[in-house]
Parts: structure tokens; C-alpha cells; sequence
């Protein structure tokens, strides 16, 4: 590997258009010793049928978010560069995860109610920074089971598991929808296609190593739902 790449990257800002963070991000396709670093990037809040940059870069893996009435989160951008959607806020429950563990400081300031009396814990993350995350979080079991992956066979894993929800025909029949990509990410679907892989099943190509290996993720957050927070579980 080479320094200074994690195996995994998420990224759950937007910016302007950059030829530096293109390069950044076509670079990352080196690292894991050439078998390349996905990078999972936050389509964005606004709602808008718009994928923000750089989740709409070729060399990115755009998240969007689901809610967990298996539709797309109202806020969630959506546009043809979307790849899946994972689960989040915006219907009649978020995601419950650790908060910022500082005295009066993140989502939850001390409720029970809202993840701990002790505030370490919080049940009302959301948004597509919250979704961008969780897939990253997957693709590192795939990449644990199977670490010869090359970064496209990941996204490609996540994407043939998918399960499609929402309307049928928000499907085109190559199975992509603008709203929600090829579906919302199955990771017990997507781990027993890298072992299958892995065990050098017909069409596998080369077997990997032995599952179980420690996989980096490294996280970079700047982006947040810009209106109401979501409800409690």
C-alpha cells in the first residue's frame, strides 16, 4: 500500500469544482497497492435533482439517503451520478450513533430521550452525511472479506446487491434510478457476494486472502441537513 491512503474514504462534504481534488480523487485509484481506495461522497441536502461535486465525479461513489419507509429522503439530491442510497433520516426514524463527547456539544446535550442521559449517544443523525458513512462502513466488511477487490468490483458489489425500493418505475431497465441509484445498500448481501468472490467461485477471478483483515476508514464531515432535525427513534 502506499502511504498515506486509507483503504476507504468518506466524504461527506460538497464544494466547488477543483482540478486538485479530481487529481486527489483519480489518485486514490493507486492506493491499496494499486487496487485503488473507494471514495464514497455525500450527494448532497438541498433536495435538488443536482448531485453536488465531488459526489458527481466518475472517480467517486455517490450516497444518497433512504429513509426507513424505504423511499429517498426528501432532502436527499438525486440525479443520474447517484450509485446508491443508504439508510438515514427524514421519515419516522434517523440513526442512532455516538455523539460528540463533550459537555453541551452535538446532537444530544444530555437527554435521555434523544440517545443517553449521558450524551454520548445520539439517535437523531441524519442526512446524506449520515448515509455516506454507513456505506463506506460496508464496503469496509466487502474489502474485509475479500481484500483483492479492486475498487470498481466494490462499487459494483454494492451496486448489483442493492435492493430496489421505492417505485418500480423509478427504474430504468439497465436497473438505475436518478433517485436511488441501483437501490439502497444489502450488506448481507453485499459480504456474502465478496466471499463468494473470495472462495474463487466460477467467474471470481483470483481468490483472496483469508477474510478478517483490518480495513482504514478514514472520514471527512462538513456537510448537514440544513433544516429540521430528524425525529427521535
Amino acid at each position: 500500500m502506499r502511504r498515506g491512503f486509507a483503504d476507504i474514504l468518506s466524504c461527506s462534504w460538497k464544494g466547488p469544482q477543483s482540478p486538485d481534488i479530481e487529481a486527489a480523487l483519480e489518485e486514490a485509484g493507486s492506493g491499496r497497492g494499486g487496487k485503488g481506495c473507494p471514495v464514497f461522497v455525500a450527494t448532497g441536502n438541498e433536495g435538488a435533482n443536482f448531485v453536488k461535486y465531488p459526489a458527481r465525479s466518475p472517480h467517486a461513489i455517490a450516497v444518497g439517503a433512504s429513509t426507513n419507509k424505504e423511499k429517498r429522503a426528501d432532502y436527499s439530491n438525486f440525479g443520474p451520478e447517484v450509485s446508491i442510497v443508504a439508510p438515514s433520516s427524514g421519515g419516522t426514524k434517523a440513526i442512532f450513533t455516538t455523539d460528540v463527547s463533550l459537555r453541551n456539544r452535538g446532537l444530544n446535550l444530555g437527554r435521555a430521550s434523544a440517545g443517553g442521559a449521558d450524551g454520548l449517544h445520539t439517535n437523531a443523525f441524519g442526512g446524506t452525511s449520515s448515509a455516506t458513512p454507513l456505506a463506506a462502513g460496508v464496503a469496509a466488511l466487502i474489502l474485509s472479506a475479500n481484500p483483492n477487490l479492486p475498487r470498481g468490483d466494490v462499487r459494483k458489489i454494492l451496486q448489483e446487491t442493492a435492493d430496489k425500493i421505492g417505485p418500480a418505475n423509478a427504474y430504468k431497465p439497465n436497473g438505475h434510478s436518478d433517485e436511488y441509484g441501483y437501490g439502497r445498500i444489502n450488506a448481507e448481501e453485499a459480504v456474502a457476494r465478496a466471499l463468494q468472490l473470495a472462495a474463487g467461485a466460477p467467474g471470481a477471478g483470483t481468490p483472496a486472502r483469508p477474510p478478517g483483515r483490518r480495513i482504514r476508514v478514514r472520514s471527512a464531515r462538513r456537510t448537514r441537513r440544513p433544516s429540521a432535525r430528524p425525529r427521535h427513534r
